[in-house]
C-alpha cells in the first residue's frame, strides 16, 4: 500500500513538472507580452491555443523526460532527499540534456538551437519543472517509510513505558504487602519467674536468720 501512495505521488508529480515544463516552453515562443498586445477579442483565441500548445510540449517533454525524472525520483525517494535545491538541479540537468539532443539532431544549414535565447528557455524550463515536482512530490520523498518507522518506535517506546510503570507499580504493591506491621513480643514469662528466682536467690544470703 505504501508502494502504491509513493507511486501515485510520483507519477503526479512527474505529470505536473510535463505541463510545468511544456507551458514555460510556449511563453517563450509567444512571450507575455505578445499574448498581451492582441486584441480583447482575439485573448481567447490565443490562450485556447497557448494551452493546446503547452499540452503538445508537454507531451513532449514528458516522452523525453521520463527515464530521467525516474531516476531523480528513486534516488530522493530511497534517500529521503526533500532538498528544494536537488530537484531545481535535476531539472535543470534533464532540460540540458534535452538542449544537448536537440543541438545533436539539428540538421547542418538549417537554423540552429545554440543561441543564448535558447539556452535560457531550456534552463527555464527545467528550474520550473524542478520546482513543480518538489511542490507535487519532492518534499514528501521518502515520507511514508519515515511514518511506519517512527509509528513502531512510537509504540516501542509507548510499550517500555508500560512495563516500566506496571513493574514500579508493582514493585510499590510488593513492598505494601511483603512489609509487616510490627508485632510487640510479650515478654516470656519463664523470664519473669528466673527474675524472681534470681531476686530471691540473693536475698538468701549466708548468714540471714532464715539460712540460721
Amino acid at each position: 500500500m505504501k508502494f502504491l501512495g509513493t507511486l501515485a505521488r510520483v507519477a503526479f508529480g512527474f505529470a505536473l513538472a510535463s505541463l510545468a515544463a511544456g507551458l514555460v516552453t510556449v511563453l517563450f515562443v509567444n512571450t507575455p507580452a505578445d499574448i498581451l498586445a492582441q486584441r480583447v477579442d482575439q485573448l481567447p483565441r490565443t490562450a485556447n491555443e497557448t494551452f493546446r500548445l503547452a499540452l503538445l510540449a508537454a507531451t513532449h517533454a514528458a516522452v523525453f523526460g521520463i527515464v530521467f525524472t525516474l531516476i531523480v525520483a528513486t534516488i530522493g525517494e530511497v534517500f529521503s532527499i526533500r532538498s528544494l535545491i536537488f530537484y531545481l538541479l535535476g531539472g535543470v540537468v534533464i532540460a540540458l540534456l534535452g538542449f544537448t539532443a536537440q543541438y545533436a539532431s539539428e540538421v547542418p544549414g538549417e537554423p540552429t538551437i545554440l543561441n543564448s535565447y535558447a539556452l535560457k528557455a531550456f534552463l527555464t524550463t527545467g528550474f520550473i519543472a524542478g520546482f513543480a515536482y518538489w511542490i507535487a512530490a519532492g518534499q514528501f520523498a521518502g515520507r511514508a517509510g519515515d511514518r511506519g518507522q517512527r509509528a513502531a518506535k512510537a509504540a516501542s517506546f509507548a510499550g517500555i513505558a508500560s512495563g516500566n510503570r506496571g513493574g514500579e507499580r508493582g514493585d510499590e504493591t510488593s513492598v505494601v504487602i511483603r512489609k509487616p506491621a510490627p508485632v510487640v513480643k510479650p515478654r516470656p514469662p519463664y523470664r519473669t519467674l528466673l527474675n524472681r528466682l534470681s531476686f530471691k536467690k540473693r536475698t538468701k544470703q549466708p548468714g540471714s536468720p532464715e539460712g540460721e
